[in-house]
């Protein structure tokens, strides 16, 4: 169990709850990230429940990514 406490504006934030928000913002902006490509003109018909597996796992993958990144990136000790 973290006992560390990190002040953000005043509040006390513990690393777990900031360490969730980082990884639900970042799946969430995955997410936004993805309905910029053109997927209707590749997914065949009838291909919906696979194209929506497959989204869920991308977005889930890009998002846990981008959130070790920030994460590793934000708790950089010199």
């Amino acid at each position: 169990m973290y006992r560390s406490v990190i002040y953000a504006g005043g509040i006390k934030v513990s690393y777990q709850i900031l360490k969730m928000i980082v990884y639900v913002f970042s799946v969430l902006s995955a997410m936004y990230g993805l309905n910029c490509f053109r997927f209707d003109q590749m997914i065949s018909k009838g291909k919906m429940k696979q194209f929506y597996c497959f989204y869920i796992i991308a977005s889930l993958s890009l998002g846990y990514l981008l959130a070790s990144f920030i994460l590793d990136f934000v708790t950089i000790h010199l």
